[in-house]
């Protein structure tokens, strides 16, 4: 045994049994600064993570307090270990953090506030951003939300396929509707988003095309003559009124479902305001909220029905469809 490395046992235990050091340092990542405060010389560090001592460094100011290969939860610690305090995972890590199964790759992504220093090599990127995330707390790791993580990782994807993955493993297995990347996206930096832009298209032109097919056949099913689609409607004094999903004209008939942003429904007062200014010019108007097209399908139709009739029945007003 070398004399380095019992210099680090004698002086260390006068403070703190060496096994107990684990237990100091989650995942057994410690700065070596932190090990000095406790007892160590800088030899004693050296000699233990050298090729026979029972340490290793990750990067040259952080040790793994073993000498076996490190694993995932270690490499994470270590990116932050080398980062600000208040840095924050977000990137891919983040998403695995957030339970989303996706192998390492690449460095370690993590944000922090602007103004403090940045680092980019093989193990950890650090990024400086005007827009903190709130992180959630994920493996005893500060974590970006899920939303903010994917389009973080997909900003630092080389192709569009690995990057619809991305989106759709977020989609699909996290939960994260399409709006919330699409809020990300429009708030967050434009610099390597023209891939995911262009994969967000894709997806949203294929769920508009979904929404169309899938209302088309309620419109069937409520045994309703086919409507104009997309229809932009004026008073007889062209002052615009809106623009509609759905439009039987020759009842006045409005039907919204947001078939073209089913990611992004209107709901509150931006629904309410619309609805209200349709019903002041005498349209019938109803707005259905597409989760509610797939799960009450049979609701949905009646309520068109009896819209129908309703319009129906009373005098056709003024407004003209362009």
């Amino acid at each position: 045994m070398d004399q380095g490395y019992l210099e680090a046992m004698q002086t260390n235990r006068k403070l703190l049994d060496v096994d107990e050091l684990p237990r100091l340092f989650p995942e057994g990542v410690a700065r070596a600064a932190e090990l000095v405060s406790l007892g160590f010389s800088g030899h004693a560090i050296q000699s233990r993570c050298g090729p026979r001592g029972p340490w290793q460094r990750l990067q040259p100011d952080v040790v793994l307090l073993s000498d076996a290969p490190p694993n995932r939860l270690q490499r994470l610690r270590a990116a932050l270990r080398v980062a600000d305090p208040e840095a924050v995972v977000t990137g891919r890590e983040a998403m695995w953090l957030n339970g989303i199964q996706l192998p390492p790759m690449g460095a370690v992504h993590v944000v922090v506030p602007s103004g403090h220093r940045t680092r980019s090599d093989g193990s950890v990127t650090i990024e400086r951003t005007l827009r903190m995330p709130d992180p959630l707390w994920r493996k005893g790791f500060p974590t970006a939300p899920l939303a903010r993580a994917t389009v973080d990782a997909c900003r630092r994807t080389p192709t569009a396929g690995e990057i619809r993955v991305l989106v759709l493993e977020a989609v699909h297995r996290g939960g994260v509707a399409l709006a919330e990347l699409h809020e990300e996206l429009a708030l967050g930096p434009s610099r390597g988003t023209t891939l995911l832009r262009r994969v967000l298209a894709e997806i949203d032109r294929g769920v508009r095309s979904a929404g169309a097919r899938i209302a088309t056949e309620l419109i069937d099913r409520a045994g309703l003559p086919q409507p104009r689609w997309t229809a932009r409607l004026s008073t007889r004094h062209d002052v615009h009124l809106a623009i509609v999903d759905a439009w039987w004209d020759n009842v006045a008939f409005a039907w919204d479902a947001d078939i073209h942003r089913p990611w992004a429904p209107r709901t509150g007062l931006p629904a309410l305001t619309r609805a209200a200014r349709l019903t002041a010019a005498g349209i019938v108007a109803i707005h259905t909220d597409p989760i509610r097209i797939r799960l009450d399908t049979a609701a949905v139709a009646e309520e068109l029905r009896g819209a129908y009739r309703l319009a129906a029945a009373r005098p056709r007003p003024e407004v003209v469809m362009s």
